[in-house]
């Protein structure tokens, strides 16, 4: 009888490190290095630090993160709070209210009339009203223009326009200064060589009335363009409210005109007429241009 024995199956052995002293080499020290021992800049293997500090640490590193991605918009706070503060300050500062106050430009106009005029005093700078000041300033008779400009950090300067005497105006009796705009500015002498209109009206004026502003300007083109149409000069303009301008010139001529619309053409249409009345030998006394192209002789 033959028996077959089992035999056991091997057991599985675990990977091990068989470690295998080798000799020293002949000659060489053995140091031994002690870990537990801290350096300038180590602690202890081991060592745990206080829960305070490891908190303080913990928070710097966050804040300096923080900064690190965030400093252009700190940045940007900062010079706006600065910029801020640095109007508020403008604001309330007793040095940007108005004490000095400089004219310039009044002649004819004294200074103390201006002045009465004038609401800045005491003002902030940044808020004062000037165009108030500006237009009552603009009121008096002999003012054409006022400028207002700022003086920092306490001061404005006001510099005025005065009116420019242009010719005369006689009425009444009294002979007046005026401007090109038809303002009276006085009785003060008139350019030299200097337009005068005679008004047949009878009331007195004063300075700052205006007269027709219409006729002087009338007066003032039939002046500069009565030679180049007529090859005479006017002598003598006189004005009715009823008729407007009338002129007469060097050599006898006597023209009724109107208001200043359409000189020039009138002054063509008298031209006009004076040749066909020489090639016709007709006489007149006066010639009516008011209705432009329709002249009218008497």
């Amino acid at each position: 009888m033959i028996q077959r024995h089992e035999e056991g199956k091997p057991t599985p052995q675990r990977n091990s490190i068989v470690r295998r002293s080798r000799p020293m080499p002949y000659g060489s020290s053995t140091s031994i290095v002690d870990r537990r021992q801290e350096t300038n800049r180590q602690r202890f293997v081991g060592h745990r630090k206080p829960w305070l500090t490891s908190q303080l640490l913990r928070l710097q590193r966050r804040f300096t993160s923080w900064v690190q991605t965030r400093w252009v918009a700190i940045a940007a706070t900062a010079i706006l709070m600065a910029i801020a503060g640095a109007g508020t300050w403008a604001w309330q500062s007793p040095l940007l209210k108005i004490r000095n106050i400089e004219i310039v430009g009044a002649v004819s106009t004294r200074e103390s009339d201006i002045n009465e005029r004038i609401e800045l005093w005491d003002k902030r700078l940044f808020t004062a009203d000037l165009q108030a000041t500006i237009d009552s300033i603009a009121e008096l008779p002999l003012i054409a223009s006022v400028a207002i400009e700022r003086l920092w950090p306490g001061g404005v300067r006001i510099t005025v326009q005065e009116r420019q005497p242009w010719g005369s105006w006689e009425q009444a009796g009294l002979s007046y200064t005026i401007d090109q705009d038809g303002y009276v500015l006085g009785h003060g002498s008139p350019p030299a060589g200097s337009t005068t209109i005679v008004s047949n009206e009878s009331f007195s004026l004063r300075p700052g009335d205006r007269v027709d502003h219409h006729a002087v300007d009338a007066a003032a083109k039939i002046t500069n363009e009565i030679h180049l149409a007529l090859e005479t000069r006017a002598i003598e303009l006189t004005y009715s409210p009823g008729e407007g301008i009338r002129v007469r010139t060097a050599d006898g001529q006597t023209a009724l005109l109107g208001d200043s619309s359409g000189i020039t053409y009138k002054l063509a249409v008298w031209a006009r007429v004076v040749e066909e009345a020489t090639e016709r030998n007709i006489t007149y006394s006066t010639i009516d241009l008011r209705f432009g192209n329709r002249p009218v002789l008497r």
